[in-house]
């Protein structure tokens, strides 16, 4: 392709050789057409983009906020000099650059390698990819150029961000059969202590505490606190409605936010841990424990994206046979626009389940984006401080989450129920 100083070149020559001719001025036309040769050599002799790219990335999964280091290795194979070669990476519009360039000019000798290094801010969750790679080439005289792709892709997930939760927060009232990490709040087998209580003639003697015995003269023994595996059911809102407020700050971003801490916790119990997210229809993961499970959760929360409308007794009417019997069940929800909130919930806890609802105020969310007049926010804050009275009637235990209040504050709340 020419560029706009080969096409003036060769207009003037073209232009001097036809005006020489018209005015039978020899110069002119020698000029002309010394013009015109001077194009077509340098046409025979321009670069080429013939070229090996090698992408090198830190990490393939990152958390939100992490710094991602991108390397490129470049290399010409050909035994010819690629003249002026211009390099760009093509990365996310949703990645910022925060040190480095993705672009670089080179000029590579026959065999020669450089190299491109930059570093990526990652602000959003998401999965991405990065490239492909444009490169234009040009001759030595930046009279000609040619555009290509170099179709090399790199993957990577941005992670939802995982905050630390301290004390747990809830247990099972109906415990596995199987010795697990998860302690419950009742006497039975376990490590932890839990009371004191007069010897039964049957009670094991390691189980006698003689410093209490010294004490009062009476057989005391030690009661543990059981131990057991939990079924956690974690239920994410991505409808729509919950893309109010900014980019960074709505109550998806900070739900999945909560999913993912909620999720380590528990995991890192030992814990069974199952997600379920409903937006326009239902993705569930099925209960399970480990690392592998706590991957599949962080990259499910990771492509999650507001859109539909399904109501919170469709999904807790899809999911009735898959709830373990009294089992914990956490519902992060800005609880807008679903008038099936209530009867869902009584469901739930009718069943025996402990309902704990995470609830993102969509109401303060808003104002960061928009002006609410005084009067109007009053009314809705009223609003939806009643709603949350009649689902915490019903036997949930509601957290009403601001935005300017970090996770492990507003669980504390939990605690407090």
């Amino acid at each position: 392709m020419w560029t706009r100083k080969a096409s003036i070149l060769g207009a003037g020559g073209v232009s001097l050789v036809l005006v020489g001719m018209m005015m039978s001025n020899f110069q002119m036309m020698v000029f002309g057409v010394a013009f015109v040769a001077f194009l077509a050599v340098n046409s025979w002799i321009t670069g080429h983009g013939d070229i090996q790219v090698v992408r090198t990335l830190s990490a393939d999964n990152l958390y939100k906020g992490d710094d991602l280091y991108v390397e490129l290795e470049i290399t010409n194979p050909s035994w010819r000099r690629t003249q002026q070669l211009e390099i760009y990476d093509n990365v996310p519009h949703e990645m910022k650059l925060r040190s480095g360039l993705n672009y670089m000019r080179v000029n590579l000798g026959p065999g020669e390698t450089t190299r491109v290094r930059y570093v990526l801010r990652c602000p959003l969750r998401g999965h991405y990819s990065i490239g492909p790679i444009s490169i234009r080439y040009r001759d030595s005289f930046n009279l000609f150029s040619q555009e290509m792709y170099v179709d090399h892709r790199s993957d990577l997930i941005v992670f939802p961000q995982v905050r630390e939760i301290e004390e747990a927060m809830v247990r099972s009232r109906t415990p596995k059969m199987y010795t697990g990490a998860t302690t419950l709040r009742t006497p039975g087998p376990g490590t932890e202590f839990f009371s004191l209580r007069e010897y039964v003639p049957g009670d094991p003697f390691k189980i006698i505490n003689w410093k209490a015995f010294a004490r009062t003269g009476q057989l005391i023994v030690n009661e543990k606190c059981r131990d057991a595996v939990t079924d956690v059911f974690i239920l994410v809102d991505s409808r729509d409605i919950s893309r109010i407020g900014t980019v960074l700050k709505n109550p998806l971003e900070v739900g999945t936010v909560a999913a993912a801490s909620l999720a380590s916790y528990f995991i890192k119990r030992r814990d069974s841990v199952a997600l379920a997210v409903y937006d326009e229809r239902l993705s569930f993961l099925s209960p399970d424990t480990g690392d592998k499970q706590y991957f599949k959760i962080l990259s499910s929360l990771a492509g999650v994206a507001p859109k539909g409308a399904m109501p919170l007794q469709a999904v807790t009417n899809a999911l009735s046979s898959r709830f373990s019997r009294g089992s914990p069940v956490f519902i992060i929800s800005a609880l807008e626009g679903d008038g099936t909130t209530i009867p869902a919930i009584r469901d739930l806890a009718g069943r025996g389940h402990e309902v704990i609802i995470l609830s993102p105020s969509s109401v303060d969310f808003e104002r960061l984006v928009s002006r609410i007049p005084r009067t109007s926010y009053e009314v809705l804050k009223l609003e939806r401080q009643n709603r949350l009275t009649a689902l915490a009637g019903f036997g949930a235990r509601v957290i009403d989450w601001m935005p300017d209040v970090e996770l492990s504050q507003a669980l504390l709340q939990v605690k407090m129920g």
